[in-house]
C-alpha cells in the first residue's frame, strides 16, 4: 500500500486514514495502477470490491468528515480537507480532466455540495456533488431495510460492484458478513469516459473542523469475478476509544477553585471573629468599669464611621456613639496605633479613672480591649467639655464706645 497524507497502517493491520486532527487527509493506495480498459475496444473493465470499514468520531454523534472509495489515475492526490474528502479542491471540483470516481461515505452534510443528510451514501464523478446518493441503510434477509449510522463506530462492510456490460453501478451495505440480496445504491454510470487505461485503486478521507478517526479494517478487490467478502471475525481489532476527560478535568477544576474559595472565605471569617474577638485576660477581671464588647461599641459609633467623629483626644480620636438597648449616648475614645500609651499605662488609666467620682468630671462608663484596639467609653457631653465651659467665651461684636 502507498500511504500519503495522515495514513498510517497499526502492527495488526488496520489501516488509519485519519486521526482526530482537525482539517487533515489521508490516502492509501494499492501501490501498483490496474489495467481497466480492453486496448481493443475501450471499454471499461467490470470491477468488485468488499471492504471494511469503521467511523469513529472524537465526540459522539458529531461527524468529520468522510472516506471515499477511490479510482484515480495518480495515487499522488492534491485535494483538500473537510468536505472535499482528500480527493479534490475548490478549483479542480467539477472539471472532467480529473478522472476521479469514488464512492462516498459521509458523515457531514453540505449544503453547498448538495448533500442529502450527513449520513449518506454517494457516488461521485470528477466532482464532490454527487451523481447519486442515498441514507446510508442496508438491507435484511427479509428486505426489511434497517437504518445504519456510518459515525457509530461500527463495523461496516461494503460491496461495489460494476457490471461493464451494463454499464450498472451497484453498492451494498451491512453490518453482518453475509453480502445483501438488495442494493443500497444502484445507478447506470458508463465509466469508459471517466476512467485511463490505468488507475489506482484505493481509499480517501479527510477530517474537517471537527474531527474521525476513518479505519478500513479489511480489502477485496477483483476484476475477473465477484470480491471475495471478508469475516468480520477475522479483521484487526479498532482501538480502544480514548477516554475523554475533559468533563471530568472540568468538574474536578471546578471543585478544586470551590474548596479553595471556601478555605480562603473560611479563613477570612475565622481571622476577622478572632481579630475582633475580646480576650479577657485574669488580670483584667480586677478593673472596675464595665466592659464592652468591640462589636457592641462598633455598632453603637456606626462602624467608627468619620461623620459621627467629635474631635482628638489625649492619644486618639473620640466618636459619639449610642449604645443599643438603651439608647444611651456615649463618647468613645479610640487609643490610636501610633500612641505611645501601651497596654499596661492604659489598664492603669482606667483604673484610676474608674475610682474617681466627682460632679466635674465626665463619668466613665467602661472600656474594651479587642486584639490591637484600646477603646475608653465616657458619658457623651452634649454641651461639650469642661474647658470649653469655663474658658471659651461667645465671641461679641465691639461697640463704637468701646
Amino acid at each position: 500500500m502507498s500511504l500519503t497524507g495522515v495514513a498510517d497502517i497499526a502492527d495488526s493491520g488496520l489501516l488509519c486514514l485519519t486521526n482526530t486532527t482537525s482539517r487533515v487527509s489521508g490516502h492509501a493506495f494499492y501501490s501498483s495502477p490496474l489495467k481497466f480498459k480492453n486496448s481493443d475496444n475501450s471499454k471499461v473493465s467490470s470491477f468488485s470490491s468488499a471492504f471494511v470499514i469503521a467511523t469513529v468520531p472524537e465526540y459522539p454523534k458529531l461527524g468529520g468528515h468522510g472516506l471515499a472509495f477511490v479510482l484515480s489515475p495518480s495515487k499522488q492526490l492534491s485535494g483538500s480537507p473537510s468536505q472535499y474528502l482528500g480527493l479534490l479542491n475548490a478549483s479542480e471540483n467539477g472539471n472532467s480532466a480529473n478522472h476521479i470516481f469514488a464512492v462516498e461515505f459521509d458523515t457531514v452534510k453540505d449544503l453547498e455540495l448538495g448533500d442529502i443528510n450527513d449520513n449518506h451514501v454517494g457516488v461521485n464523478v470528477n466532482s464532490m456533488k454527487s451523481i447519486a446518493s442515498t441514507p446510508a441503510a442496508y438491507f435484511l434477509e427479509n428486505r426489511t431495510k434497517e437504518e445504519l449510522i456510518i459515525k457509530s463506530g461500527a463495523k461496516i462492510q461494503a460491496w461495489i460492484d460494476y457490471d461493464s456490460a451494463k454499464n450498472r453501478l451497484d453498492v451494498k451495505l451491512s453490518l453482518l458478513s453475509e453480502k445483501p440480496r438488495s442494493s443500497i445504491l444502484s445507478i447506470d454510470v458508463n465509466l469508459s469516459s471517466i476512467l485511463q487505461d490505468f488507475m489506482f485503486v484505493g481509499f480517501s478521507a479527510s477530517t474537517g473542523l471537527l474531527a474521525s478517526s476513518h479505519y478500513v479494517l479489511g480489502w477485496s478487490f477483483n476484476m475477473s469475478g465477484e470480491a471475495q467478502s471478508l469475516s468480520l471475525s477475522s479483521l484487526p481489532s479498532l482501538p480502544r476509544p480514548k477516554q475523554n476527560h475533559t468533563v471530568l478535568i472540568l468538574c474536578v477544576t471546578f471543585a478544586v477553585v470551590v474548596v479553595i474559595m471556601l478555605i480562603v472565605f473560611i479563613s477570612f471569617y475565622l481571622v476577622r471573629k478572632l481579630k475582633e474577638s475580646d480576650i479577657i485576660e485574669a488580670s483584667e477581671l480586677e478593673i472596675g468599669p464595665h466592659r464592652f464588647s468591640y462589636q457592641e461599641l462598633k455598632k453603637a459609633t456606626m462602624g467608627f464611621r468619620d461623620k459621627e467623629l467629635l474631635g482628638f483626644g489625649g492619644f486618639g480620636r473620640v466618636y459619639k456613639g449610642t449604645l443599643q438597648g438603651t439608647n444611651t449616648q456615649v463618647a468613645v475614645k479610640r487609643i490610636s496605633h501610633e500612641s505611645k500609651q501601651g497596654l499596661r499605662e492604659f489598664m492603669s488609666e482606667i483604673a484610676s479613672i474608674g475610682r474617681l467620682r466627682h460632679r466635674n468630671l465626665v463619668p466613665l462608663l467602661g472600656w474594651c480591649r479587642c486584639r490591637g484596639d484600646l477603646l475608653i467609653v465616657y458619658d457623651y457631653m452634649p454641651n461639650g467639655s469642661l474647658d470649653k465651659y469655663l474658658f471659651d467665651e461667645p465671641k461679641r461684636v465691639l461697640g463704637w464706645d468701646e
